[in-house]
């Protein structure tokens, strides 16, 4: 099972994911060796692994024979979210960032997958196809295997569903405020990313019949990056929410580059790429400039995610 657009999702997660497809700059508010969580096909089945942002110093944080992967750092980078199929179904827990204290969080039926803390740690957004009732004239009906957005309150458990609109909804991205999200859907027939703006109201940011998938909300809130093959394989591009221009890719190379997710001060964006044989993660400047490879294995690695910012 791989979530990342990677083109070879398998599994229970690989519902509705078959579509889907370290460097940060030395300033004075980055630390040295701030690390990069991924999940890695290394071992033979997907694991979380730890990285300095050079690539160095590995660190497996699971050791597990179900599915472990896409790993989502807490705010104050002391606690990792992941999926897990270690109890047979795919569902969300949380481990401290030395790969103890593991607890699950979801149990909900379906698939529980690809988690998102919010800014200030009291909820993470998940994607879930577990099934949900909606009111009509008379009564409720029942909605089934419809894959959704859900937050769940880290403190008290309590389950949220975010969107509501039928079409598959998938990967969503918090706004550095917390106050919106960003997520990849396929309401409209093909894949798009949306904007859900509050409760149900939500804004197209993409209008492109190729897919466009897997959000990241920049840290300063200005930019989102995303991958998209609509110049005939997978790039990853940059839409400035403050500008009405059309998304620039800063990719343009013949692999396919995807999964991005920036750097904390914003200057850097990690994101996988098959341009050397297999899937690898890679680091470049958020222009697209000076690409350099992390991973050096025959195994893919996917979802690479910045340890945040944090005191």
């Amino acid at each position: 099972m791989k979530l990342l657009g990677s083109h070879r999702g398998a599994g229970a997660v690989a519902v509705g994911l078959a579509l889907m497809l370290a460097a940060c700059s030395r300033n004075q508010a980055a630390p040295e060796n701030r690390r990069i969580a991924f999940e890695t096909y290394r071992d033979g089945n997907a694991e979380v692994y730890l990285m300095n942002e050079d690539g160095s110093e590995l660190i497996n944080l699971t050791q597990n024979e179900g599915y472990d992967g896409t790993p989502a750092w807490s705010p104050d980078g002391q606690r990792i979210a992941f999926t897990s199929e270690r109890t047979g179904n795919p569902e969300i827990f949380v481990m401290s960032v030395d790969g103890s204290q593991v607890e699950q969080l979801t149990d909900g039926g379906g698939f529980n997958v690809v988690p998102e803390w919010s800014p200030d740690g009291r909820r993470i957004l998940f994607a879930s196809n577990r099934s949900y009732s909606i009111p009509m004239e008379g009564g409720e009906v029942r909605i089934p295997d419809n894959p959704k957005l859900w937050a769940i309150d880290y403190g008290s458990g309590e389950v949220e569903r975010i969107t509501g609109q039928l079409g598959l909804d998938m990967y969503g991205s918090w706004s550095p405020d917390g106050k919106q999200i960003v997520f990849m859907t396929v309401r409209d027939g093909n894949s798009e990313i949306y904007l859900l703006l509050d409760e149900e109201q939500v804004q197209n940011l993409t209008q492109n019949p190729a897919r466009d998938l897997n959000p990241a909300w920049s840290p300063d809130g200005s930019k989102i990056a995303f991958m998209s093959d609509r110049e005939g394989n997978m790039e990853i591009y940059i839409l400035d929410l403050e500008s009405d221009g059309e998304p620039i890719n800063i990719t343009h190379h013949p692999a396919n580059d995807g999964d991005p997710d920036w750097s904390p001060d914003g200057s850097k964006i990690a994101f996988t790429s098959d341009r050397d044989g297999n899937i690898e993660i890679y680091v470049m400047n958020a222009d697209g400039s000076d690409v350099q490879r992390l991973t050096h294995h025959p195994g893919d690695d996917f979802h690479p995610r910045w340890e945040p910012a944090h005191p």
